[in-house]
């Protein structure tokens, strides 16, 4: 598609997100400026609706974009490239966000992502077995009960309690802690099955080879990626506004599709398969819970992590692409930092 109809599908689309009423020529006309006659651009109208492009909830009414007018407006945006921020619209860089544990700086990544556009935001983390180790930390709980707590460079990465055979001797847990974490350092989880020799410097115990035992185990799992969301009542109040008959089963379709991580980590990946940089998904077909929404998505930190928002169709594109560059730019530089300090700091 080219030329005039082009044009008008995208100026449509624009009109429609801006004011949320059925588009009609005399509207375009009026909001364009165009040299064209209403007679034209209704017969251009009529022509995108025959399309799949714009359809009349009713005869006598305007026109509304479907999915694929939708869809079609969002690819135009993106290869138009780097957009220019819009300072009046995005708020400023909020200062609290600073190196700190992971989940934290997510779930707060999450809510900048749900002010800045309006929409809920979502950081997907990257998978646990992924990321490099920096160590554990142990501690008693009982007589024979360790308490281990599995760090990345990064934060928590997964806490367990290990039951032991026997109680341990007077300093024996420091030494342990002491030892595994001067190994594992620099390893990732999904590594940890190599390791089949448990001698450390010459020394080796039962409770080595029971936390050894423990953390095998965990990279034999399928950890739950964890996944942050925030802002899900920007999304019930923009569907309410304009489909109200239909936004509760949209927001509970989604909800059930959130609270399942493992499947909402596998769709993104699905989704974003061949994807490196910023992509929108409008109206996705693979999943029932996303067939009436758009789904915009960049990576961050090297592409182990996924962060985005959810909205309506008719969300503002140009303003969530905007902001998703900018946190996803945010958060990379938050995280190559905290990755240097732990460097210098080791």
């Amino acid at each position: 598609m080219r030329g005039r109809r082009e044009l008008l599908l995208k100026e449509a689309v624009d009109q429609y997100i801006r004011t949320r009423r059925p588009i009609s020529s005399r509207g375009i006309l009026e909001e364009y400026r165009h040299p064209f006659s209403s007679a034209t651009v209704r017969n251009e109208l009529a022509a995108l609706e025959r399309g799949g492009y714009l359809y009349k909830p009713y005869p006598s009414s305007g026109r509304i974009p479907t999915r694929a007018g939708f869809r079609f407006f969002a690819e135009w945006l993106l290869e138009l490239g780097e957009l220019q921020e819009r300072p009046g619209n995005l708020p400023a860089e909020r200062a609290e966000i600073a190196p700190q544990q992971l989940p934290e700086l997510l779930r707060r990544t999450a809510l900048l992502l749900a002010s800045m556009t309006g929409q809920m935001g979502f950081v997907l983390a990257p998978p646990v077995e992924d990321l490099q180790l920096a160590g554990l930390v142990m501690r008693q709980v009982a007589p024979r009960a360790v308490l281990v707590v599995v760090l990345s460079q990064l934060g928590v990465v997964e806490s367990r309690i290990l039951r032991l055979q026997e109680e341990l001797a007077s300093g024996q847990l420091e030494e342990v802690e002491r030892l595994l974490s001067q190994r594992l350092r620099g390893m990732r989880l999904r590594d940890l099955d190599r390791m089949q020799d448990l001698e450390l410097d010459g020394w080796q115990d039962p409770t080595v080879v029971a936390a050894v035992g423990l953390l095998q185990s965990l990279a034999a799992e399928e950890l739950r990626r964890r996944l942050y969301g925030e802002g899900l009542a920007h999304l019930l109040r923009g569907l309410g506004e304009q489909a109200p008959d239909a936004a509760l089963h949209r927001i509970c379709g989604l909800v059930r599709l959130l609270e399942d991580e493992r499947r909402f980590a596998a769709l993104i990946e699905h989704l974003r398969a061949g994807e490196s940089s910023l992509a929108a998904h409008v109206g996705a077909d693979e999943a029932e819970e996303l067939a009436e929404l758009s789904v915009i998505t960049a990576p961050y930190l090297s592409g182990g992590g996924v962060l985005g928002v959810i909205g309506p169709l008719w969300l503002d594109y140009a303003r969530a692409f905007s902001a998703i560059r900018y946190v996803a730019g945010r958060l990379a530089a938050i995280l190559v930092f905290a990755e240097v300090k732990e460097g210098v700091e080791r």
